[in-house]
């Protein structure tokens, strides 16, 4: 199947429908692809039923209802439950549940969001570990981590979700054992810094504050300085393993919930080769663009925290930005209404951009944690150990994907999603070196498992009209 539309929006979280309303109140008509199967992402998750509503604070449920209500109410072509496995200027290779679909687009805005940081460890493959995204998305959906409340649940790392998930879990009367922080606390200290600039951005500190004073509340047993956590048990995790000075301890747990900050989705855009920077702070790739979004490529725009994370407040500015940069390249709206209608929202990115630039440092993830025992399975779909890492690293191997060759590291269904960044980490390490200096994975196209019966129709059928 085909479709022609002037604007193709890859991701309905905050800053795919953002792009959408923006877009479509220009008057482009706009095509929107969402791997679930309703809008909001995960920021606003089922934000139309009461459950999800519920785990948002006041401000959130209010800003997710509006734009969802917004994007339901504009005429914009919407095709949840699609993935999407190619993306070229000017068209987009997905499959829905109907089979094949080609769209054709003026110009693609990509905004898949950000993604915990993969972080391998021992034990992180037993049932009863998740992330804390995970573990967010679970309580969105209605489930439970544990078979009874009582049951102790340990939340380990360090990042932005684990206040979130934190907070959540108190409000379901989750019992909390213990929160492991694995913080780079010189970090920390270099981002108080930057700490006075966070009055430009009052309504942000003021719901972290609320979320401080939570979790305070709770009396959560607060461990710092932790390293080497391991997740133990027979055929689930049963007790979380760690040290600290120097000295081992246990903690019983049902439930181990491992957050080490959030990085930027690549893979789409590293696929076709667009520019990409190194943040030596927070050791992470992100896509180099403009203040509207616009990449290296002509024609393909990144909104969100795909590009940088800020946060879904931020996120939804982004978006707007680049649904009004399109309109104005694809010559709907002149360059003078585009500036006119960019202008308050350009003042907001910048402010936040500034207040924000604390958290860069508070939540720096310390380079120790990817300094795993040997053991350690870093490529679940391969079965590849950080000693096969090491191994082929030291001998000689000093790019990512040499290393990639010798042990099928990032060769599996994920294309490297989730061992991508340990693997670069490891081989760094290996060669005492930094991550941006062994380089990045080869991505190539379909970057999502496609079935060939699936790939061939959508070079092959007939156009049809839908």
């Amino acid at each position: 199947m085909e479709n022609q539309t002037d604007l193709i929006i890859i991701g309905g979280g905050p800053a795919g429908l953002a792009a959408a309303c923006s877009a479509s109140s220009c008057g482009l008509e706009v095509a929107v692809v969402d791997e679930q199967s309703s809008p909001g992402g995960q920021l606003f998750r089922n934000i139309e039923t009461p459950l999800g509503q519920s785990l948002l604070d006041d401000g959130d449920r209010q800003r997710g209802l509006e734009l969802v209500r917004n994007f339901r109410a504009a005429k914009i072509k919407y095709y949840p439950d699609t993935v999407v496995w190619g993306v070229e200027p000017n068209r987009v290779s997905c499959t829905d549940k109907d089979g094949a679909r080609l769209l054709h687009g003026a110009c693609v805005v990509i905004a898949p969001g950000a993604m915990e940081r993969p972080v391998p460890f021992p034990g992180w493959t037993l049932p009863g570990v998740i992330t804390a995204g995970g573990a967010d998305i679970l309580l969105r959906s209605g489930g439970t981590l544990t078979r009874e409340s009582s049951d102790p649940v340990v939340l380990a790392g360090n990042g932005p979700l684990l206040l979130l998930v934190a907070c959540h879990l108190l409000d379901n009367g989750v019992n909390i054992a213990a929160w492991l922080d694995t913080g780079c606390w010189p970090k920390r200290f270099a981002g108080g810094a930057f700490m006075s600039w966070s009055f430009l951005d009052a309504g942000y500190m003021s719901k972290g504050k609320a979320m401080a004073k939570k979790i305070l509340g709770g009396k959560i047993p607060f461990v710092t300085g932790v390293k080497q956590i391991r997740a133990a048990g027979d055929t689930r995790v049963e007790r979380v393993v760690y040290e600290k000075g120097g000295k081992r301890h246990e903690i019983d747990a049902a439930c181990l919930l491992r957050h080490e900050g959030v990085i930027p989705r690549t893979h789409i855009l590293r696929s076709m080769g667009a520019l990409h920077r190194w943040d030596k702070v927070q050791r992470y790739w992100y896509p180099v663009t403009d203040d509207f979004g616009a990449t290296s490529i002509d024609g393909i725009y990144l909104a969100g925290d795909a590009n940088y994370v800020h946060g879904g407040d931020a996120s939804i500015i982004k978006g707007t930005l680049a649904g009004i940069d399109v309109a104005r390249k694809i010559g709907v709206i002149t360059k003078g209404e585009a500036a006119f209608r960019s202008e308050k929202h350009l003042k907001q990115l910048r402010r936040i951009r500034i207040a924000r630039s604390f958290l860069r440092y508070m939540f720096a993830p310390h380079p120790d944690i990817f300094g795993v025992p040997d053991e350690t399975i870093v490529c679940r779909c391969e079965s590849v150990t950080a000693k096969d890492i090491r191994k082929i690293a030291k001998e000689g191997n000093r790019d990512v994907n040499e290393v990639k060759l010798h042990t099928r590291c990032g060769m599996g269904p994920c294309q490297g999603r989730m061992c991508g960044t340990p693997l670069a980490e490891i081989v760094a390490a290996a060669q005492s070196t930094t991550p941006d200096k062994v380089g990045n994975l080869h991505i190539r196209q379909p970057f999502r498992p496609v079935s060939l019966e699936n790939y061939c129709r959508v070079y092959t059928e007939e156009p049809a009209d839908t």
